[in-house]
């Protein structure tokens, strides 16, 4: 399958793997017994199931032949699978665009570091609109929105948590002792615990826990894998028949990663149906961006679209995607129709028969799921990312509406941008899906008339200015409280960079503060350290890895905190700063 196919109703063909597979799950997918939902009080549970850098083309039902994901190919039949379903380049957008039903601009959530990976607590959460309808809400994975108090998943909405720090596992923050998806360190409900298990299992182990918790009452659980996303680990298990086909070790592992998520979906859906809730569940399935611009072996095998995760080309921004209404009351099959992440927050709050004033961007995808319309309203859809917590105008951008697509591709990540670099490539998306024929010279109205489009939406959604996200320390949230890079505001998580941290002092009272590094020095290093008008100097010695203020008087109010050690003459941000208030009173 070289080219893409967008016709309502058409189906893959399946293997013989899939089609034995299929014989596996069908025991899987029976309609529980009408007397087990109370018509009077019956609402939907919720499955959302959110994977991490797994493109369109990284499935089997999307017409890869190599990756095996019979699962999830048999159950996209009972399904509506989009073809056209779009998300941000990157990860803390698409989120944010998710759980919002607004454009993660609105939010100031443009990028996955700077500090502009914080969802504001002003903005109501998808989950915090279930958890006062009633449902038990659970998340399990990545969140990426914030790992302090007030941004933290347990802040805004979720019952029950199960996660990990910042992005991924395996980075600046990632806690020493637990940087592998091998028995790794995670947050569970506010407590930093160490783990058994390879890390999308153990997810997949809490879900299903918080699953039959809670089958007499409508639960909204979010599964939210951090795969297939870097670094590539997992299971020989998994990776071996890769390996045997000849793949290799990269793509084995990545195709290895994507079949566990696989084998995990089934672990739910079998969860469903032993709890007699699978038919009585809204199912919805897709990833956040497109796959890792990392990877770049030849033998991963791609459906033709251009670009990658972090382009606004279709490959960066089109993903697998489908949902599964509860009862089979929705229709199967395969939708063109071009649709949203800003989507599912209006389509699964209308399921739930949930009333919001949220105005969204987004709309309701279940008239067309329920066949009341044929088609979804055609609206511009803006998609932006470079590095920092500030938007700049035309960097990195593409805006569709219709079939028309037009593209900025310059500034992307760290690159540099100046607006006279800017350059604009016009694409009739109906005809040329792979984006190879340039239409802006030939259609410079077009253009002109898109690049209007985006300075609108840019103008709209951009009214209030982009601020920082203060951390709380002394709340009753959370005490004490972790700092990472992933927390600095405006500037990148590597070396060299001292921050700052925008924090807000929430209660006056005495206290510590812990300046850790990852690993232990041979020599002697300068610490510097401004705490708002505060400036403390500390020392680093042989053998030591972390600088401490024992004691500090802080009063309530805004707080900027920046401290660095001196390597080599050079002043670096520490990899984790740990802040405890100890009392209410001053210590002498």
């Amino acid at each position: 399958m070289n080219s893409l196919s967008f016709q309502t109703g058409g189906r893959l063909r399946t293997s013989a793997i899939l089609a034995l597979a299929h014989l596996i799950i069908v025991s899987c997918t029976m309609t529980a017994p009408a007397e087990e939902v109370a018509e009077t009080d019956w609402r939907p549970n919720i499955l959302l199931v959110l994977t991490d850098d797994q493109g369109y083309s990284d499935v089997g039902f999307n017409g890869n032949p190599h990756v095996r994901t019979p699962v999830l190919d048999t159950f996209s039949e009972s399904a509506l699978v989009f073809d056209q379903f779009y998300t941000q380049p990157v990860c803390s957008p698409t989120r944010a665009a998710l759980l919002t039903g607004q454009f993660a601009a609105r939010s100031g959530v443009i990028d996955t570091q700077a500090g502009a990976a914080l969802l504001p607590t002003e903005k109501v959460t998808l989950a915090e609109m279930l958890q006062s309808g009633g449902y038990a809400t659970g998340l399990f994975g990545k969140w990426h929105l914030g790992d302090n108090a007030p941004m933290r998943p347990e802040d805004q909405g979720f019952d029950r948590v199960l996660r990990h720090d910042g992005g991924m596992i395996g980075t600046w923050y990632s806690p020493p002792g637990g940087r592998s998806y091998f028995d790794p360190i995670l947050w569970e409900d506010g407590d930093q615990k160490s783990f058994d298990g390879y890390a999308p299992d153990i997810f997949t182990d809490a879900a299903i826990d918080f699953i039959r918790e809670n089958d007499r009452q409508p639960f909204f659980a979010f599964l939210s894998f951090n795969t297939p996303h870097h670094p590539l680990t997992v299971s020989d298990s998994f990776a071996k028949t890769y390996r045997e086909r000849g793949f290799s070790e990269y793509t084995s592992r990545f195709y290895g990663m994507i079949e566990n998520i696989d084998y995990n979906f089934g672990r739910v859906l079998t969860t469903l149906k032993e709890t007699r809730n699978l038919d009585n569940t809204l199912i919805i399935f897709l990833s956040d961006n497109g796959t890792s611009s990392l990877h770049r072996q030849d033998d991963l095998w791609e459906i033709g679209l251009r670009g990658r995760k972090t382009y606004v080309y279709e490959n960066g921004i089109r993903v697998p995607m489908f949902i599964r209404l509860p009862q089979d009351s929705g229709i199967a099959g395969r939708t063109d129709q071009v649709a949203m992440a800003e989507d599912l927050m209006p389509t699964v709050l209308e399921a739930a028969g949930i009333e919001s004033s949220v105005l969204f961007d987004g709309v309701s995808l279940l008239p067309l799921l329920q066949r009341q319309i044929d088609s979804l309203p055609d609206r511009p859809l803006v998609f932006q990312f470079h590095r920092g917590a500030t938007p700049v105008h035309m960097r990195n951008i593409a805006v569709r509406t219709g079939d028309y697509k037009l593209v900025q591709p310059i500034g992307r990540g760290d690159s540099a941008f100046e607006p006279d670099l800017a350059t604009f490539e016009l694409y009739e998306l109906s005809t040329d899906p792979h984006e190879k024929d340039d239409l802006s010279q030939s259609e410079p109205q077009r253009v002109a008339t898109l690049i209007e489009t985006y300075s609108n939406w840019a103008d709209e959604v951009g009214e209030e200015p982009f601020v920082p996200r203060p951390i709380w320390i002394g709340s009753e949230l959370q005490n004490p409280v972790i700092l990472t890079r992933q927390d600095w505001w405006d500037v990148t998580m590597q070396d060299g960079q001292t921050g700052p941290y925008h924090l807000e002092v929430k209660s006056a009272g005495t206290y510590q503060l812990t300046f850790r590094w990852n690993e232990l020095f041979n020599a002697t290093h300068k610490v510097m350290i401004e705490l708002g008008d505060q400036t403390f100097e500390r020392e680093i010695h042989r053998s030591e890895l972390e600088a401490r203020i024992e004691a500090v008087t802080l009063q309530p109010g805004p707080l900027v905190l920046r401290a660095g050690i001196e390597i080599d003459g050079v002043a670096h941000g520490f990899r984790y700063i740990e802040i405890e208030k100890l009392s209410e009173s001053v210590i002498p």
